[in-house]
């Protein structure tokens, strides 16, 4: 009769943390991202670029996506950037 109740009860353990677990994911899910997307500019040119584009071997200036469209810089046809 013990295990019987052990075995029930560790059923009813098992279901409950199945039944909790879904309904806290989707509120992780819900969060919104904040981090702002990071583009490339060289110091002449009037593009933007991704960190690994082979434009960027002598100047690289790290700036958010944001700020290269503000600047009037538009996005490198070889690395395809973000636009």
């Amino acid at each position: 009769m013990r295990r019987l109740l052990a075995v029930v009860f560790a059923l009813f353990l098992l279901a409950s943390a199945a039944a909790i677990a879904p309904a806290r994911q989707p509120a992780q899910q819900q969060q919104p991202q904040t981090r702002e997307q990071i583009v490339y500019a060289t110091n002449t040119g009037k593009k933007y670029h991704l960190a690994t584009c082979r434009y960027l071997s002598k100047s690289k200036i790290p700036m958010s996506l944001k700020d290269a469209k503000a600047k009037g810089l538009t996005a490198c046809g070889v690395c395809k950037p973000p636009q």
